[in-house]
């Protein structure tokens, strides 16, 4: 048995002026060499332990903390973070907070070179970290000129350099592509396997923790309410979905096909089909996975094109050529996910499609007339676009003054925007926010209120950049059901950039892929996840629905809903035959 390294008893923690507890009698023992994965909705208090651990809180956030924490024989608390930084490594969910080097190169040596280490070994760990997190030839570059997913690469690899006993990853993977995610994860499993680092994991990507995680724990209003072993925790799908946590998308489908076992791989549920180990249609098809059946209507005539880019180029300062000739066109009422990995260019791209961004060659057409040379102010009009991080664009006193801001700016009058304000308020849940402060509100609330900033301006095109970082599934849902319903009731164009395929899955009609600098593929979700040398060659990865169905059938299916409908629907003339024999 592995000596413990981390021990919590009993640890409550109310940050100064709230009376809610961010922490409530929180009580975690770990080995060393262990890996433990925490989930839970935002604000269940998961980032609070993350830095208790560290001595972060309370020495650098003040609030009231109580019960007993130990690290590697230390008190986090008294030790100070300064001693604590060479036994836990700390991770951020938002990068920004942790990036101060003039270079990446820097920020990554920073860590070691505070440890009193020499100058080679020094510069070994740097290019090792540099490389596994994909950051070669950015060794020069300033972090703010970055990627939001390469800031946090960079963020992980300065605390990889640092090699310590424990790592404690706070959503580490969030602004991270698909194969970078793999990476990291990946990178994770040899920190604990080969050199013994223990590895604390909060996270929302729960397909990668059931083969990571040695036990999970779940958190809910600053407390432990489910734990245990992947297995079990991810099996009670029931507890899990009430929580508000993504339940796999593998166990899900056990559960809608009544497979005897839970399945937690694609093996897992390869054999289950084939051994027949799963309940008949009749006594398990839901009436959403008999919906996917139903036989869909003739697509309608394609629409007008709403946006349209022909060989669009575009290079930075310093001579980085983000767009090489991109060749695109988006039809009205579509909803568009733009996929690739960090750096390919899709946030450069769709700046560009509202004024933000000026190409260096190439045309850009809106609404059928050219967008080149006319102000932002009138395109944004037309275009709205959402930044990824929603701090970046709220500025206002009160939310209402914020959804009002961007109308008064267009010229709409004062009666419009109150009834738009109003609207919108109750459209998006902030109604009993109208009066308070933005930084006030929680992450998935801010993201809402920043997007409803925009849907204010009524424009035709709504460009919303990675609209899911640092959300849990809950906020995540909400956001894109809200964004599925402009699409359907209002006729907007939905344009989204993400990471996550999950989300592509339920949501994108159409896929775009971008790879250095270039648009490389474009179709159908099933279309794009068919292709393998195209998935490799963004660093995507497909849904592990899509993995399951190709194993199954060698075909897309994109939600366990539709696979489960798929496998029923084999299974039925086989029945019905079966039934005419023995009559």
């Amino acid at each position: 048995m592995a000596p413990e390294i981390v021990s919590l008893k009993d640890v409550t923690f109310n940050y100064k002026g709230s009376k809610r507890k961010a922490l409530d009698g929180i009580s975690l023992s770990v080995a060393e060499g262990e890996c433990i994965a925490i989930l839970g909705p935002t604000g269940a208090g998961k980032s609070t332990l993350a830095c208790v651990m560290n001595g972060t809180v309370p020495n650098f956030a003040d609030g009231e903390l109580s019960g007993s924490v130990m690290v590697d024989g230390l008190c986090p608390r008294q030790a100070g973070t300064a001693k604590m930084a060479s036994r836990v490594g700390l991770v951020f969910g938002d990068p920004d907070t942790q990036l101060f080097g003039m270079t990446v190169e820097e920020d990554v040596a920073f860590g070691p070179a505070n440890l009193g280490l020499g100058y080679d070994e020094i510069m070994n760990r740097v290019q090792k970290a540099l490389s596994d997190l994909r950051l070669t030839g950015l060794e020069r570059r300033p972090p703010h000129r970055l990627s939001g997913g390469q800031k946090q690469a960079t963020a992980i690899a300065g605390v990889c350099a640092m090699l310590p006993k424990v790592m404690v990853l706070d959503e580490p993977t969030s602004m991270l592509d698909p194969e970078g995610k793999a990476r990291v994860f990946s990178i994770v499993r040899m920190l604990k396997e080969q050199l013994g680092v223990t590895v604390i994991l909060i996270e929302q990507e729960v397909d990668d923790i059931i083969g990571l995680a040695d036990r999970v724990y779940v958190m809910r209003g600053g407390s432990f309410v489910l734990s245990g072993t992947p297995a079990e925790v991810f099996s009670k799908t029931d507890e899990l979905r009430a929580v508000g946590v993504r339940v796999p998308h593998i166990v899900e489908f056990g559960c809608l096909i009544g497979a005897s076992t839970v399945p937690f791989t694609v093996d897992d549920v390869v054999r289950t089909v084939e051994t027949g180990a799963w309940a008949a249609p009749q006594a398990t098809a839901s009436p959403q996975a008999e919906a996917t059946t139903e036989p869909t209507a003739a697509a309608p005539p394609p629409a007008e094109p709403v946006i349209e880019v022909r060989n669009l180029e575009f290079q930075y300062p310093g001579g980085t050529k983000a767009l090489d000739g991109v060749d695109l066109t988006i039809r009205r009422g579509e909803f568009v996910a733009i996929v690739g990995q960090n750096g390919a260019g899709k946030t450069t791209l769709t700046r560009h499609l509202n004024g933000l961004l000026r190409p260096s060659g190439g045309d850009i057409r809106v609404l059928g007339q050219p967008a080149v040379g006319v102000s932002t102010i009138e395109l944004c009009r037309h275009v709205g676009y959402v930044f990824q991080n929603p701090d970046d664009q709220l500025f206002c006193t009160t939310v209402a003054e914020e959804l009002g801001f961007g109308p008064g700016n267009i010229g709409v009058d004062g009666p419009a925007i109150s009834a738009r304000v109003e609207e919108i308020l109750d459209d998006v849940g902030l109604t009993r926010y109208r009066d308070v402060w933005p930084k006030y509100l929680t992450k998935g609330e801010r993201q809402r209120l920043a997007l409803a900033a925009v849907v204010a301006m009524d424009p035709e095109v709504l460009i919303v950049d990675e609209p899911t970082t640092g959300l849990d599934w809950v906020e995540s849902r909400q956001i894109l059901d809200y964004l599925q319903r402009l699409r359907r009731d209002k006729g907007k164009t939905i344009i989204i950039i993400t990471h996550d395929m999950n989300i592509v899955s339920l949501y994108a009609e159409r896929v775009v892929v971008m790879a250095t600098g270039k648009v490389v593929g474009d179709g159908t979700p099933q279309q794009v996840f068919s292709q393998p040398e195209l998935m490799a060659r963004a660093c995507l990865r497909r849904p592990a629905m899509a993995d399951v169905s190709v194993a199954l059938w060698g075909e897309v299916a994109l939600t366990p809903e539709a696979a489960a409908a798929r496998l029923f629907a084999q299974a039925r003339p086989a029945s019905h035959d079966a039934e005419v024999v023995i009559a």
